[in-house]
């Protein structure tokens, strides 16, 4: 089946894609220019409060898009509008959309941007409030265009030809009446890039509004579902063929977790690193002003060292200093913020801290004075030569503590991102389905059947209602002579519980235990039995001959029904099913 989807995805390639804009990632910038000239950004908004079009031409930029909606703010609030100055952070999560596992995650590294309806120059920004500039958001996450199984083509997709990526631009709107809600306007764009060349195409742009309270994440979830244009054919360097809706977004699913909180001034921890004694000290700007960052001697508190002193933007900044050339002993780094031409003093905080020299332990040896040979007329100084590699191997010590702190910084940032994705899945009933069917049993009889079933783990819960035609165990009735009398045979209502412990190639062969609890009756000919209780086992095998993603399935099984309080106490007992899920 896999064999000849391929094929004909190959064949529908070869024909079609010359004619529609195939998107051919190996010709580079001209015929790439050519496919981003005939597309159009995509949206689909189910409500006009979610979700809005992007109303531009296919060459504006995130930028553009972000400003028309800024000036249509203005437009609309006027002086009353108000910027919304925050501390924006964007994380990417691409999970399998049948084992939920992630597989790959990303920051999107956003970067501050400023828009202004004031004067621009140094002496007239920011004179009063309302002249602050309006911040927005604008970065990337670029990911391998990579898959564990594929559809249509013969390997498994490396992620070495092509990078997936992701553009994200975030606007911040303030909600009038509701100073602990705000508005995001977000735009998304989605595009696929050459690893070997600078061709790359647009899939798709498309923008979302909504309203959220603040300093709470956002979770937004990108539709896995074919383009508005169809599906894209996309040929890589090496010939390969990539449908991109069947062979990647089919198969994944795409979270964007988006949290904002609110900037304030604020002095952090200073850091000194131990081999090149460089002083870092962090600080946030949350409004523009003139930022000063001063290094001040607790001897000399007259003459403090200038380190920063400039016109800063609302965001998080880092200063730095070369402190080798001072001496260890106490210190205080101040950080003042002033207001642009009145010279109001908006922040000031100061902190103390001590420069130490690293202590570095060397061990002794064993190698004296007397050691140095003398080959021909030159001395060679094995003791000094062993000083300096216990030198280079302390600064490699200290380099690596900080390697392992960063890395486990890192990975328990990755468990967080995971424990959010995943809670955020599982508060779902997305992995529950409905199913119906008919069945053919000798205890179930000629029925049908409705139900539910769960993917992980593999339970299903049916209830079945037949007419027993073809015979009834233990019951004292008339058969039925032709199959227009089957209305008038035994009937049986059944309930029935299968699990199905594991599946073999996606679907094709899944093993499979139950259990069954039915009640069967009908009118007896001669004082006889007319009704009966059984409790059946059975094991068997099912089918998805279409894969576990999709809705159609089979069943056969054998096993033995018990007759509750008769005899003789079991029977053979074997079901047949035909099911489509829902």
């Amino acid at each position: 089946m896999r064999k000849l989807r391929s094929i004909a995805a190959h064949c529908t390639s070869t024909v079609i894609v010359p004619v529609l804009f195939a998107l051919i990632l190996c010709v580079g910038r001209t015929a790439n220019a050519q496919h981003s000239n005939t597309q159009q950004a995509r949206v689909t908004p189910p409500t006009p409060e979610r979700y809005r079009d992007v109303d531009a031409s296919d060459d504006a930029s995130i930028e553009d898009l972000i400003t028309n909606r800024i000036r249509k703010a203005w437009n609309d609030l006027g002086p009353n509008f108000r910027p919304e100055l925050l501390r924006t952070e964007a994380n990417y999560a691409r999970l399998s959309a049948t084992s939920r596992d992630a597989l790959y995650e990303a920051s999107f590294h956003l970067r501050p941007q400023y828009f202004s309806h004031g004067s621009t120059g140094p002496d007239t920004s920011s004179r009063i409030y309302g002249e602050q500039p309006i911040m927005y958001y604008i970065g990337s996450a670029r990911t391998p265009l990579a898959l564990p199984m594929v559809s249509n083509i013969s390997k498994a997709l490396g992620g070495d030809e092509a990078s997936y990526t992701i553009n994200l631009g975030v606007l911040p709107l303030p909600i009038v009446g509701a100073p602990d809600s705000m508005r995001y306007y977000v735009v998304i764009e989605r595009m696929i890039e050459s690893n070997h060349t600078d061709a790359s195409v647009r899939l798709e742009r498309f923008a979302k509004e909504f309203s959220a309270k603040v300093d709470e994440p956002v979770f937004l979830r990108l539709a896995n579902e074919p383009l508005a244009k169809g599906k894209y054919i996309v040929q890589l360097e090496d010939n390969s063929v990539l449908d991109f809706y069947d062979d990647f977004s089919r198969f994944i699913e795409e979270h964007i977790i988006l949290e904002g909180h609110r900037l304030s001034f604020g002095l952090g921890t200073q850091t000194i690193s131990d081999i090149s004694e460089r002083l870092s000290i962090p600080y946030s700007v949350a409004q523009t002003c003139l930022a000063k960052v001063e290094l001040l001697s607790v001897v000399d508190t007259a003459h403090p060292r200038t380190i920063v002193d400039t016109l800063r933007q609302p965001a998080d900044y880092l200063a730095e200093i070369d402190m080798s050339k001072f001496s260890t002993g106490p210190y205080r780094y101040r950080f003042t913020a002033t207001e642009p031409g009145t010279g109001k003093v908006l922040y000031s905080e100061t902190h103390s801290f001590n420069k130490t020299a690293p202590v570095v332990f060397v061990s002794g040896s064993r190698l004296g004075s007397g050691d140095t040979l003398k080959v021909g007329r030159k001395q060679i100084d094995y003791a000094a030569m062993v000083r300096e590699l216990q030198q280079q191997n302390a600064e490699i010590q200290i380099k690596d503590d900080r390697d392992n702190a960063a890395r486990e910084a890192a990975e328990r940032e990755k468990q967080r991102l995971e424990t959010i994705v995943l809670a955020n899945k599982k508060s779902t009933i997305a992995d529950v389905h409905g199913r119906i069917g008919v069945g053919i049993g000798s205890v179930a009889g000629d029925n049908f059947f409705i139900g539910i079933e769960a993917n992980r783990p593999a339970l299903s819960f049916d209830v079945s209602f037949g007419y027993l035609y073809a015979g009834a165990p233990y019951l004292d009735y008339d058969h039925p002579q032709i199959f227009s009398q089957m209305f008038s045979s035994p009937k049986s209502l059944g309930f029935q519980l299968t699990w199905i412990p594991v599946k073999f190639f996606d679907g094709l062969l899944e093993p499979q235990v139950g259990v069954g609890y039915y009640g069967i009756w009908t009118t007896p000919t001669s004082g006889g039995l007319g009704s009966a209780t059984l409790l059946s086992g059975q094991i068997g095998v099912a089918c998805e001959p279409l894969g576990e993603v999709h809705g159609l399935g089979f069943s056969l099984s054998y096993g033995a029904a018990y007759g509750l309080g008769l005899t003789p106490s079991n029977v053979g007992d074997f079901s047949v099913k035909a099911y489509v899920r829902f």
